[in-house]
């Protein structure tokens, strides 16, 4: 499938929504909810960053899942704020090259 910047952006900008919410939830446990809506992001994103993304967006969405998961979520914190950068420059990067008259 072919997806433009616009709509990769958007797709990034709902899954940091959605990291974030899982940041405020550390050590509370992942709820049901939460699980699914960070599995259909990590679907998403695997779909629009293509293979070299794909294991940047596992690394997020997993990341996020030990923050709400842990008892002392302080390491895991910095494991998520890690692979979110590494996330999106990566994404950037995919949008950059899908704009129009950029090369990559």
């Amino acid at each position: 499938m072919n997806f433009t910047a616009d709509e990769l952006r958007q797709e990034l900008a709902h899954a940091d929504a959605t990291l974030d919410e899982a940041a405020r939830h550390a050590g509370r446990g992942l709820e049901p909810l939460l699980e699914r809506r960070l599995d259909a992001h990590l679907r998403s994103l695997r779909v629009m960053l293509g293979p070299d993304g794909a294991s940047a967006a596992f690394d997020a969405v997993d990341a996020a899942k030990r923050v709400v998961e842990s008892a002392e979520p302080a390491a895991p914190l910095r494991m998520l704020a890690m692979a979110r950068e590494t996330l999106t420059g990566l994404a950037r990067r995919r949008m950059r090259a899908m704009e129009p008259g950029l090369a990559a």
